[in-house]
């Protein structure tokens, strides 16, 4: 009785679907990247949609930014004669200079080759749609875009001063925002706002060949990357280029992320019956304890 009671409480249910293909030029020098995105957005809601919204979470390492301003707000409040702020962004942001900022910036946005019209409000990009999308049908959408990635202050930038790692990125693409029974979710990026779209990424990342890199999904060009992906324990494969492409794939995932670093190291294990599990960590020259830490940790997350 209680479970055809719950059965006939649940309303007419659906979700948005987005397929992500990127495209992404790295320069590690200036820590700057240039992209392309093809965005396939189905809307499976009953409504005319005249709008959309993207995330632009890089805009909030601004000085000024809603993030820092929340940050150094409550930082003038004392709790046990400490200021009450985020501890990891305290008054940081205030203090980066123009090459240390985070910034995304659109250079185009189309539908079907027609620009459309957008406008920024800090980290929340604002699309008018010279059509609307309607009900049950998919759209896609065409962006070029440049980025800056900050000194890491939170989850996503450059240089963790903990880790030493180079390029810790989530939170670093044009996301589109979700879309749901109560509307559009267009939150500036202050504290944690990740409610977003499932849907599949291929995304290629271009980057200087030194770099070894993680990515979520599968590495779809293994055998002509090397260092583990095709076989356990092998080497970066050599390359007459100055750089290297990586392209993973992933499906019916939230969010797609990736790490980089010339000093990786990749430790590989494979649950029976199951996923392939890469362990990748900044490797510590001639520190063989923190390697065997790490490989524990690749073995205990097959047990598990």
């Amino acid at each position: 009785m209680l479970l055809a009671a719950v059965g006939f409480a649940q309303p007419d249910r659906w979700q948005q679907r987005v397929k992500y293909t990127m495209n992404i030029n790295m320069d590690v020098e200036k820590n700057q990247f240039t992209g392309t995105q093809k965005l396939a957005y189905t809307n499976n809601s009953p409504d005319k949609l005249d709008k959309l919204f993207y995330h632009l979470y890089l805009n909030a390492f601004q000085p000024n930014s809603s993030m820092d301003v929340r940050s150094r707000e409550l930082g003038k409040t004392l709790v046990n004669g400490r200021p009450d702020w985020d501890a990891r962004v305290r008054d940081r942001i205030s203090k980066l200079k123009d090459d240390e900022i985070g910034y995304q910036k659109i250079k185009s946005l189309k539908i079907n080759g027609v620009s459309q019209p957008f406008k920024y409000h800090e980290t929340i990009l604002e699309v008018n749609l010279l059509k609307p999308v309607l009900p049950k049908t998919t759209v896609v959408l065409d962006m070029e875009f440049e980025a800056q990635v900050p000194l890491q202050v939170r989850r996503s930038g450059r240089d963790n001063p903990t880790t030493n790692v180079r390029y810790s990125m989530s939170q670093w693409y044009p996301k589109l925002c979700e879309y749901d029974r109560d509307g559009w979710h267009p939150n500036q990026y202050i504290a944690r706002e990740f409610y977003g779209v499932w849907g599949d990424f291929d995304v290629s990342i271009n980057i200087d060949k030194n770099y070894k890199l993680g990515g979520t999904g599968i590495l779809m060009n293994a055998a002509e990357i090397g260092w583990g992906y095709d076989i356990p324990g092998s080497e970066l494969k050599p390359t007459t280029k100055a750089k290297r492409t990586w392209r993973f794939v992933g499906n019916n995932v939230h969010d797609f992320v990736w790490a980089a670093d010339p000093e990786y190291s990749h430790v590989v294990r494979k649950v029976a019956g199951g996923p392939v599990i890469h362990v990748i960590y900044n490797d510590k020259p001639d520190d063989k304890k923190d390697d065997s830490l790490w490989t524990a940790v690749a073995d205990v997350a097959v047990k598990v």
